[in-house]
């Protein structure tokens, strides 16, 4: 009895120390899960997509209060920084999102943020850089490619905008922004058959699309050959679509739109072909005139058995023959009188 009392006694106080200590399975004390505040994120997405930025903000903390690592937080947080002009703290909110370690979709967001701090301070080569990132980060996003392609537009490297612009138009192809851009950079490498193929794609997809009818415009102006056309025909479609853009635009048409001033221009290329055939039409009369006349004369000099001397002027009358050498010639007769 005694020993079954000293065994119990030596099992508790093991126990005891297990507590106490911690066995090896209790040796560190496990945190618990991070909380994942879903409902405050989306409420700040929420917020967002319909522009309530300073609230969107307000959510957004609210759920990093929940887990202040919680990236698509900071996420929402600084695109509405963005939109309220905030950009030094939407740059802080990058620092932490690279910190806590962002997603490549996050990082693209927020490349393309930095890219369009850079378009409005009218830094191409930064803007391309940045849009470039994003596009690397997000490659099956074709919003990305067509930023990045507009930006190589802006610096007419039309050369790097075609494949760009090309990529966005195949990952996307009801997007009719990137169809309109890729014929831009067609234009621009002289590939005038597949501009008129983007620009004419585009409008299937938005038959209002101004912006396409303008530019077929500008594509048929500048073009110099189009297949199947000649001057007037190319320059008359120019004006025909300048035109309808007019007639889209309607009062929304600014003062400074200058297609007018393109109608115009069409306009002086065609009067200036127009002179231009005249003044060959007379030169080519002119040529034939004077054609003529020597094949007239020519002809007379043949039947009076004279050939024309060489380098006579047309018309001339030959000298008589010379007399032989010590011959002398009789005088003239004396006329007849009756």
């Amino acid at each position: 009895m005694r020993a079954m009392r000293s065994s119990a006694v030596a099992v508790l106080a093991l126990v005891v120390v297990l507590v106490l200590v911690g066995g090896p399975a209790l040796a560190r004390r496990q945190p618990p899960p991070a909380v994942i505040p879903t409902e405050e994120t989306q409420k700040a997405r929420d917020l967002y997509k319909v522009g309530r930025y300073p609230d969107a903000v307000l959510a957004a903390k609210a759920a990093l209060n929940k887990n202040e690592r919680y990236t698509p937080a900071m996420l929402v947080m600084a695109k509405s920084y963005y939109k309220l002009h905030k950009y030094e703290w939407m740059k802080k909110l990058w620092e932490m999102m690279q910190a806590n370690g962002a997603s490549s979709a996050e990082k693209a967001e927020i490349y393309q943020l930095l890219a369009f701090l850079e378009v409005d301070a009218k830094n191409v080569p930064g803007a391309i850089q940045l849009f470039k990132q994003a596009a690397e980060a997000k490659p099956d996003d074709a919003i990305l490619w067509n930023n990045l392609g507009a930006q190589y537009l802006a610096a007419k490297n039309y050369a790097d905008a075609t494949p760009v612009l090309e990529r966005a138009a195949q990952l996307q192809p009801g997007f009719a922004k990137a169809h309109l851009n890729l014929g831009d950079a067609y234009r621009g490498v002289q590939q005038h058959e597949k501009a008129l193929e983007e620009y004419q794609k585009a409008l299937q997809l938005f038959p209002n699309y101004a912006d396409a009818v303008f530019n077929i415009g500008i594509l048929y102006l500048d073009a110099d050959k189009m297949p199947n056309m000649d001057l007037f025909a190319k320059e008359n479609t120019a004006i025909q679509y300048f035109q309808k853009y007019k007639q889209m635009m309607g009062g929304t048409l600014p003062p400074s739109d200058p297609a007018e001033a393109y109608i115009t221009e069409a306009q002086d290329k065609i009067k200036k072909e127009e002179k231009r055939l005249d003044r060959l039409k007379k030169q080519q009369e002119r040529e034939a005139a004077r054609a003529s006349k020597k094949a007239a004369d020519d002809a007379k000099k043949a039947a009076a058995g004279q050939a024309p001397a060489p380098g006579a002027p047309p018309g001339a009358t030959p000298a008589p023959p010379a007399a032989a050498p010590g011959v002398q010639q009789a005088p003239p007769a004396p006329p007849v009188l009756q």
